[in-house]
């Protein structure tokens, strides 16, 4: 059961030959040499920088460790932070409406004549 599918667009197919073109040209440049070069070339780097490295076997890793050695905030989440903390602190100030205060009253002693 084939589906019939519009015809592609002119732009579409220089587009598509294009591609096909670019992908080729790569091709063509992954060769044994190449790759033999690169190795050398991630070896070297590898060496280079061997003096950054940490030695294992003396630093206990693991995948989670229970946020015990968590990430530092950003400066933009700490200040978002330190935000909520004085809006609650501001709020926590403000005095409670009387409503709230007959509700409670009356819901308690609803619970103590029960």
């Amino acid at each position: 059961m084939a589906k019939n599918f519009a015809e592609e667009s002119s732009k579409t197919k220089k587009a598509r030959e294009k591609l096909k073109r670019k992908l080729e040209a790569v091709e063509k440049r992954i060769t044994t040499q190449a790759l033999k070069r690169k190795t050398i070339e991630i070896h070297r780097w590898i060496a280079r920088h061997a003096q950054e490295r940490i030695v294992l076997r003396t630093k206990a890793i693991s995948l989670f460790d229970e946020n015990q050695n968590a990430a530092k905030l950003s400066a933009r989440v700490s200040h978002l932070a330190e935000q909520i903390k004085s809006e609650v602190q501001k709020f926590s100030l403000l005095p409670t409406p009387k409503v709230w205060n007959v509700k409670k009253k009356v819901a308690y002693e609803k619970a103590t004549v029960d």
